[in-house]
Order: C-alpha cells, then structure tokens, then sequence
C-alpha cells in the first residue's frame, strides 16, 4: 500500500515504489506507514519534524528541523508579521524536505490553548399559524443559535473586538410548544427552540496561522491545541490519573493544562513567560533583545558571562549577578502560574512538570516549588529523553521538542480538528470537523447569517386613515437555493474537502405597497356654488396638513385626513370650518381678555339645513357671517377715583376715546382675532384745581383764613396733576 504520499519506511530510508516493507518469518509482509509533518510556530522558535506511528503503537520521528525568528514577528503566540513568520517555516520545510527527498504539501499545526471558547445559547421560531418542523426548519434553528452563543461571545468585554471561527457545536436540548422533547423533526406546532453549546477559535488565529501557511504552500489538515498537544506528549495516558500540572512555558505565555481521574479537565494560560526575563536583562544592560536572549539560555552553562552591550562596551559578568537582577521577575512569573494552576485546581497537584524552553529559566522550579509550598522534587522539567515511546532523530532534545512532538501525536491519533476547505460563492472557507460538517456549517462558516435561509416577509405598511390605525402586510418570502457541485443540496447535506456550493439568499418578500385610491372609496368630483362663485366639489386628502393626490402612494406613518365630498358637514370642513365649536374671537380690553362670538348663518339653495344634509351637482351654498363691532363691546371707561379729606370723590369722565395701536377707532369698526383695544375717559390727567368744584369744603371761618392743599402728604399748588388714588388734604388755616 502507498504511504499516503511520504513514500517513508519506518527505517528512515525512502522506497520510490512508494511501500515500506517489513521482514516477516515467510518472508515480507507490506503495512501502511501515514507520516505526519508536525509543526510548532512559536512565539521565538519555529521547530518541525515528520513523525510516523509504528505497529507497537509507539512513535518515530524521521527528521526534525527548526530556527529562530530573525526579528520578535510573534506576541503571546499571535502572528503579527506574516511574511516574517513564513520565512522562518519555509526555512524549516526546506530543511525537512532535503532530509527527506520529498515534497511536504501538508501539515498539523497547534493554536494558543487560551484561544479556544465556548458558550450555551437558545434560539426561538415563532409561527402565527402551526407547522410541521422539518429538518431544514431545524438546522436554521441551530445556525441561529450558534449565530447567538457567537454574538455573547463577542459582547462579552474581553472578546468583544474579536471575530471566531466557530470550529462545531451539538445541540443540547429541543422545546416544542415550551414542552422539552427529544426531536423537534416532525413534529407540529407554533414555537420551536433549540439550546446549542458552541465552540469557537479566533479568526485571527487561524487565518494568522493558514496565512503563513499558504505563504510556503502547506495545507493544514489539523489543528490542536498547544496544551492539549503538549499533554499528549509530556504525560502518558496511564500516568493522568493523577493529578498533574502541566504547564508550557514559552516566550509570550505559560500555557497550563490539569489532570485528574485519567484525562485532561481545565486549562488556563498566564500573560508572561520567558520574554519578561529576557527584557529585564535588556534594560539592565543595554543589549540588543537577541544578545539578552543569548546571555539568559548561557546562564545555565557559564560561571562567567561575556558580551557588547548596545552603546559597544564590552562587559563580562558574573552570573550570580545576572541571576540576583532576574530573580525578582522569575519570582513574579512563579507567582502567577502558581495563582493560576490553584484557580483551576483549587489546590496544590501532586506534581508540576514544565516543559518549553522557558523551563529552562533559571531558579523558576526552585521558586514555584517554593510559592506553591511543594517539596522541590515535585516541580521538574519534562524532556524529549525521557518520553519512552518516542524513537529516532536522537539530536532532537529538551523541553522545546515536546509540543512539536505532541503536535505530531495528536494528529496520527486523530486527535486534532481536522481541517479542510470548501468553496461557497467561490471563496474558499475553512472547516474544522468536530462532527460531520454539513452545508449549513459551511454557510456559517463563510459568515452566511441563518436569517438569508428563509426570505423574510416584506414590511407591513401601517399608517392612521382619520386617526384609526391601518395596516397592510407585505408579500411573504421565499427560501434560499443551494447548489452543491452543481445539483440541488440542502442544509444538512454532508460535505467534503473541494466541495462547491454556491449559495442564492432566500428571497425577501415583497413590501407593501398602495397607493391612496387603493384604500379610498371612488367619489365624484360636484359642481356646486360656493357663496356666489362656481366651483368643484371633490374629495380632499390631507397628509400634515398638505394636499396629496389619490395617484400618490402611501408612505409608512403617514397621518391621513380624508374628507369626502358627500354632505354639508365636509363640505364646510373642506373649508376651514368647525361645525362642532362656534368660532371665538378674542379680543384683549386695557390688557384684559374678552370673548366674543361669531354668529353664522348657512343656506342651501336658500333653506337653512342640517350640517348632515347631502350635497348634490350643482346646489348652492351660502355661508352668512355677522361679525361682531366695537360697540358690541359696549365699552364704557371708569372714572377717577380720589380720595379727599378721607372721603372718595369721582372725576366726571370727560369724554369715551378707543384706541388699537395708537389708531381711533369708531364703534362701527368690525372685531378681529387678537384686536387690542385702549378706552379712555379723559384726554389728559386733571390738575388739582379742576377736582375742587367735587370736593366738599370742611365748615369754618374762611374770612382771614388760607386754603391749605396736601397731595400725598405733601404741600401742594392749584396746577399740581393729579394721577387716580391720590390722597388729597383740602383745609382752611387761620392767618393768624
């Protein structure tokens, strides 16, 4: 049997037939070898090997290769600068390829373990009438749902910036009618709900890692989880009984993973690792980030450390001092994976196994031992040379080759995602199978949203005719239409890697649409006579308050008046009147407000009728207006008043004067709305000689006397102008 394109045998040596053969007691016997071309992009390092399965079920790496990024082109295993990134996975393909004489066209890859989310969502279709819910029905249910848990996912603070690879989903429950059922698939009603649990990778994850990819044309065919893969590796299965921490520490992030009762249950991840080191170094000393780094891996071999800082000044150190400088900040990512691993484990593992090249960081077991409060035997580094099932490429060591290894381990298990693309509207879209991927997985993964499944209806049209609400529903929708290479397909059609589908939106139905003479009754246009003048009488529409034309269509919220041309009653509100209120005009007298009404009178044909008394072709219509006038008022001025020796006296008013706006105006003059009348009784104000022919003298002596005259206490003169109110002290005083 050909091996799946390798053409590698289980020695290392390369069989351009394309078998591997293996010596048996009666000669050869031909097995299937599947390598897997296992890769770990790494936040500093970029390390690959080509890995096989044997039939004693352990492993055998054939070749391995890696190197470092020229320049810092990942953060906190997050691809920044692709380009950069592909240079250095072209340059460990090419290497594997030269090993191996062989092109490598694929590849299992690792995301961040801290980028995998999931969340529980539910979804509800309401129907006004009941229906039979068949599998389509359902399946856009569930994409719903998963539309849902995606949107919580984004609303939350921390990931609401970000967009998701929804990488599969099963559903949880099902309600028919609010009644909880095993499937919803046939069954009737008017309510269907579905509860989903969904899983999710950044987008930017995994484009940032099929971007570099498909810069040195590899293909991804599955994708793990760095933890998981790590712990495929670092922890055998027979030994996750126990409960373990284990705990990837690389450039960017320490990565955890926990054991218990024989399998991998929580993961977590702290936001600082080997690079932290690294920079405290740099500040210190002034280096260059790749001199700093190689002063930090050279700590573990010299007792003297020599180097050229930045500025070109040559140092050699001791490496107690650089260890005193960095002590403080293994101690602080101690702390933090340790808070990390008691969060997730609440409380102390039997044993902490550190892998990565930043377990290499010195003093870092020493002081988690010391803040978890666990004997220092019990924190250790897990290497390549101690995994017993794991041969060939004897060069490949240390704690960085476990995840690739892992990597590796997971895909010839089946343990990954698999991954592999499809085309909808002809652009390729990715799809992770976490269970039998079907076109509607497909749609959502292409960012198809469930509502372009099934046309909606179109907008009702609601508006208000003479203040009743009205409403006019649009045409209904239709359904989407799937193609899938080419022939008719359905949402849970299954799918497999090429496959093409080309995707019509359901369409959406019509919005209503009417014009005014669709929902008006069809009138006439009379001729009649209007106070004397011949007119047409036609029936009046009115949208705030301005005139439309019965050809014109009706918008959303409009306001409607409509007025037939059938009786006396429209005709007059046609023409401005309110039969139900009699007309007021008001009139404002010295800033006082008076009302008066307006007297009309209105004839058809001559008669005096009823306002609901019909109008035929040529009647005539006269409307009688008797306008109130100034002497309707009967306006009459008050006279002054004064007080004098303790008594009132009136002034005789002189003369009846009505102004409006500084104009005389005469009693025939008619009234208008907002007029503002003056009336007056004198032209001037009297002087206080003219009020004395109404005063009443006290009894006395006048012969030898003098008139005393007080105005307001105050001594006053004949000419002395008076003003209404005055307090007035008229005597006589002896001249002695």
């Amino acid at each position: 049997m050909r091996c799946s394109g390798f053409n590698i045998c289980a020695s290392n040596k390369i069989l351009r037939e394309g078998f591997c053969l293996k010596k048996a007691n009666l000669g050869y016997e031909v097995r299937r070898v599947e390598p897997i071309f296992a890769l770990d992009i790494g936040t500093r390092l970029v390390m690959g090997l080509v890995i096989t399965k044997k039939e004693d079920q352990s492993y055998e790496i054939l070749a391995s290769a890696q190197t470092e990024h020229r320049q810092r082109a990942m953060y906190d295993g997050q691809v920044h600068d692709v380009d950069e990134v592909a240079l250095a996975v072209a340059k460990v393909k090419t290497q594997l390829e030269k090993k191996l004489g062989i092109p490598l066209k694929q590849v299992a890859v690792a995301a961040a373990g801290r980028a995998l989310r999931t969340e529980i969502a539910s979804a509800e279709n309401r129907e006004l009438l009941p229906v039979r819910w068949e599998r389509e029905n359902v399946l856009a249910l569930e994409i719903k749902a998963v539309h849902q848990a995606l949107r919580q996912l984004q609303s939350s603070a921390e990931h609401e910036l970000q967009s998701y690879h929804c990488v599969g989903y099963n559903t949880i429950a099902q309600w028919n009618e609010s009644e909880k059922i095993s499937n919803l698939i046939g069954q009737r009603g008017k309510v269907a709900k579905v509860s989903v649990i969904a899983t999710f990778l950044p987008r930017t994850v995994v484009d940032g890692l099929v971007a570099v990819l498909g810069r040195v044309g590899l293909e991804m065919t599955s994708l793990t989880l760095e933890p998981i893969a790590a712990g495929q590796a670092a922890i055998p299965a027979n030994m996750r009984r126990l409960n373990l921490a284990l705990v990837d520490v690389g450039a960017g992030t320490a990565d955890i993973a926990l054991t218990r009762s024989g399998s991998f249950f929580a993961y977590g991840m702290v936001p600082m690792a080997g690079d932290e080191v690294t920079e405290e170094i740099c500040t210190h000393y002034v280096l260059d980030f790749k001199v700093g780094e190689k002063l930090k891996r050279d700590l573990n071999k010299k007792k003297q450390l020599s180097f050229t800082d930045f500025l070109g000044s040559k140092m050699v150190v001791a490496q107690a001092e650089v260890l005193s400088i960095i002590q403080p900040v293994v101690a602080g990512l101690a702390e933090k994976i340790a808070q990390e691993i008691l969060k997730l484990n609440e409380s102390a593992p039997h044993a902490i196994i550190l892998i990565g090249g930043g377990s290499l960081t010195p003093m870092l077991c020493e002081l988690l031992a010391e803040t978890m409060g666990m004997p220092q035997n019990r924190v250790g580094v897990q290497i390549r040379e101690r995994l017993g099932d794991i041969t060939g490429e004897k060069n490949l060591k240390g704690p960085e080759t476990i995840t690739p290894i892992g990597i590796g381990i997971a895909a010839l298990d089946g343990n990954g995602l698999q991954y592999y693309t499809v085309k909808v509207n002809g652009a390729s879209v990715p799809i992770f199978a976490l269970q039998l991927s079907t076109v509607a997985e497909a749609l959502l993964a292409a960012g198809i949203q469930p509502r372009s499944f099934f046309g909606k209806p179109g907008a009702a049209l609601t508006f208000e005719l003479n203040n009743e609400m009205q409403v006019i529903k649009g045409s209904l929708g239709s359904p989407a239409q799937l193609l899938v290479n080419g022939s008719p397909g359905k949402l849970d059609q299954s799918l497999e890697a090429g496959d093409e589908i080309v995707f019509t939106p359901g369409a959406n139905g019509k919005d209503a649409q009417v014009c005014f003479k669709d929902i008006l009754p069809s009138q006439q246009p009379k001729q009649i006579t209007w106070n004397g003048q011949r007119e047409m009488y036609a029936p009046q529409i009115l949208v705030d308050q301005q005139w439309v034309s019965e050809s014109d269509p009706i918008l959303d919220g409009y306001k409607i008046n409509y007025i037939p041309n059938d009786d006396l009653n429209h005709l007059l509100k046609q023409k401005g009147y309110d039969v139900d209120k009699k007309e007021v005009l008001e009139i404002r007298v010295n800033g006082e407000v008076n009302r008066v009404g307006i007297d009309r009178e209105i004839l058809v044909n001559g008669q005096r009728q009823s306002t609901n008394s019909p109008i035929h072709e040529g009647d005539a219509i006269d409307v009688l207006t008797y306008k109130p006038t100034v002497a309707d008022l009967k306006l009459m001025p008050l006279p002054m008043i004064f007080h004098v020796n303790g008594e009132e006296v009136e002034f005789p008013i002189q003369e009846i004067l009505i102004t409006s706006q500084g104009r005389t105006v005469s009693e025939a003059e008619p009234l208008y709305d907002g007029m503002d009348l003056r009336i007056d009784g004198y032209k001037q104000m009297p002087i206080l000689s003219e009020i004395l022919p109404y005063v009443k003298f006290p009894e006395g002596e006048r012969s030898g006397s003098l008139l005393t005259l007080i105005v307001n206490g105050q001594p006053a003169e004949f000419t002395t102008v008076l003003r209404p109110g005055d307090r007035l002290t008229v005597a006589w005083r002896n001249n002695a």
